[in-house]
């Protein structure tokens, strides 16, 4: 890998992102000070894209759709350079949904093939990355996209993509809820509430607290409606 140092300090401060509050402001100073040296640095934009999309995630609703935006443009132009890219392929498929999302469903349909593509990709280059998050952008897809003959929608190859994904993140809250929120609406009750239950009883997981009590939260009101 080039530049290994830097990813390295990199990776390290965006996990750390609850430690501190420059923490992603650090990351994305150091990526930038890396591309004015090497322009060609696919991963470098990958991570550019991660950093948007967590801060997405925290953003106040008027300014998530910029941030996501901008994240698909880092993205973007990650597999531009390295059409193989793996931080670029995946944190552009998050972002193109997460932006998709906010443009409204019309839009999200116009993406769902770039998202399906990307997410492909980086399961043939390592379907484990972040707790089976290729698998868990898949069953995204399947579960929330209208059905045949609009679009690709399929709550059985959701559930089985979710499966994967719980292959490789047993421990990742995320994937618990989303397959919750798939079984649930299949009415499937006794497998959400499974699901849920274990968020609702799992630890929080160091340096990521924050966002762990935001899904027992979510777990907890979606609990409500069994």
């Amino acid at each position: 890998m080039k530049h290994k140092a830097v990813f390295t300090k990199v990776r390290k401060l965006i996990n750390e992102r609850e430690l501190a509050a420059d923490n992603l402001d650090q990351a994305e100073d150091a990526l930038v000070s890396l591309l004015e040296k090497d322009r060609q640095c696919d991963w470098a934009y990958g991570l550019l894209a991660e950093i948007q999309y967590w801060r997405g995630e925290m953003a106040a609703p008027k300014d998530k759709l910029a941030l996501f935006e901008r994240g698909v443009e880092y993205g973007e132009e990650a597999v531009r350079i390295n059409e193989n890219s793996l931080e670029g392929n995946f944190w552009l498929a998050v972002n193109y949904g997460l932006y998709g999302n906010e443009k409204g469903i019309l839009k999200s349909l116009s993406l769902i093939k770039p998202i399906q593509r990307c997410a492909e990709r980086v399961i043939e280059i390592d379907e484990s990355y972040f707790y089976g998050g290729p698998w868990r952008v898949l069953g995204r897809i399947y579960d929330k996209v209208p059905g045949w003959p609009v679009s690709i929608g399929d709550k059985r190859k959701a559930i089985e993509c979710f499966e994967a994904a719980l292959e490789f993140g047993p421990k990742f809250y995320l994937n618990h809820l989303y397959i919750a929120e798939c079984y649930l609406s299949l009415g499937n009750k006794a497998k959400a509430r499974h699901h849920l239950q274990w968020i609702l009883d799992a630890p929080l997981s160091r340096h990521h607290e924050r966002e762990d009590e935001g899904y027992k939260r979510e777990a907890r009101a979606l609990l409500r409606k069994l």
